[in-house]
């Protein structure tokens, strides 16, 4: 079952360009593991510090061998401190 995430999240002002290089580093990676079939990042209109992933994935466990990669890994510690709120939701497609 394809699993589909929205993840928005809110960069510190002070992290804003050093989180933004971060960002667009996993996005490439991701986009060349077998399980990604999208993997897009947005920035808010009108807010340089707010952004939101919008990934599709082949099943939950596409998800959970990119979670265990060491490019998503090596993600997840550099946003540590640099974030004012993050928030992960998996979806599945009902209508």
């Amino acid at each position: 079952m394809e699993v589909r995430i929205v993840a928005p999240l809110t960069v510190k002002p002070e992290f804003v360009e050093e989180v933004t290089q971060t960002l667009l580093t996993i996005v490439a990676a991701s986009r060349e593991e077998l399980g990604c079939l999208q993997y897009d990042l947005h920035r808010e209109i009108g807010s340089s510090n707010s952004f939101i992933f919008y990934e599709r994935w082949r099943s939950e466990e596409a998800v959970a061998q990119h979670e265990n990669t060491e490019h998503f890994k090596h993600f997840v510690s550099q946003l540590e401190g640099n974030l004012e709120k993050i928030e992960i939701k998996k979806m599945k497609v009902l209508a």
